[in-house]
């Protein structure tokens, strides 16, 4: 069920922006900007952030809260990478994951134009090891967010947004839909 929300989640956010760029008539610079090489420092955009959230993992655990840090950059305008370390405990009779430790690697695509809120917004995945009480295993992630900058001067140092991802893991242990705000200082 979760898998099919989140699937909905992200079909509705891609129409949303198609939608919007169709009734814009005067577009001043793409939602989907030209691949082109960082020439200066300012575009690299370096981040390092805080992702406190709700992991959902499927099956009977409930919500449970999720702490994540985040670092990366733009290596290639509007390419950008990543790590993510975040960790979760689960509370309840089921003892055979009660913690779960994440370190992922991210690529993501940072979409442009002048469309509020639009112009933030990021996809991406993510793929890394998944630490668990009795051992690691692999997991996969789609992701998207937003970060709006706080101020109205172009090189903000901090910006507020919202992330999310759905975990695939490879064993019988649950997937999850993780949930976070996303504060994120730039530099």
């Amino acid at each position: 069920m979760m898998k099919f929300a989140f699937a909905i989640f992200c079909l509705v956010g891609c129409l949303t922006s198609f939608a919007a760029d169709e009734a814009q008539t005067e577009v001043k610079t793409p939602t989907f900007p030209i691949p082109k090489p960082v020439e200066a420092k300012e575009n690299y955009r370096f981040h390092v952030g805080i992702l406190p959230g709700i992991n959902m993992a499927e099956g009977t655990r409930g919500p449970t809260p999720e702490l994540g840090f985040d670092i990366g950059y733009q290596p290639f305008i509007p390419y950008g990478v990543g790590l993510e370390l975040s960790t979760s405990k689960f509370d309840g009779a089921d003892t055979e994951m009660n913690r779960r430790t994440t370190l992922l690697a991210k690529t993501s695509y940072n979409f442009g134009g002048d469309l509020p809120v639009i112009k933030y917004s990021y996809v991406g995945v993510a793929a890394g090891p998944v630490f668990l009480n009795d051992g690691t295993e692999m997991g996969f992630a789609p992701l998207m967010g937003f970060d709006v900058p706080l101020g109205a001067d172009i090189h903000e140092l901090f910006s507020l947004g919202f992330y999310a991802k759905y975990l695939f893991v490879t064993s019988k242990d649950p997937d999850s839909l993780i949930t976070s705000a996303a504060i994120k200082f730039w530099y």
